[in-house]
């Protein structure tokens, strides 16, 4: 059975990686990066009011877990050309984060 992710500890996590440059709450501001609430299923650079890089708008990616865990692991070496320049090595650190984006995603 697949462990539980502790709930503070996966938001803290994200605040800590990714809080400089996202936002997460439903209706948040974009900041250098954009906002990521609800990010889990969609296409990659299909929010309208963010300016992607076209390395992302030209991609196919699809946000889901093994999609994001190789993106924060290292999204210029997945897709060349991107503007995100943060690099999370550390597996544990990534889980933490994409549980978190996992709570914010909408009922369908």
């Amino acid at each position: 059975m697949a462990q539980e992710v502790d709930p503070a500890k996966a938001k803290a996590q994200f605040l800590s990686s990714c809080g400089v440059c996202h936002t997460a709450e439903k209706g948040g501001a974009n900041r250098q990066g954009p906002n990521l609430h609800d990010i889990i299923g969609k296409s990659a650079a299909a929010r309208g009011d963010f300016k992607f890089s076209d390395a992302l708008k030209t991609s196919s990616l699809v946000w889901d877990e093994a999609t994001l865990d190789r993106w924060i692991e290292d999204a210029a070496a997945m897709r060349p050309g991107t503007t995100m320049a943060y690099r999370q090595r550390d597996a544990e650190r990534r889980k933490l984060v994409i549980a978190y984006l996992k709570t914010l995603t909408e009922p369908k």
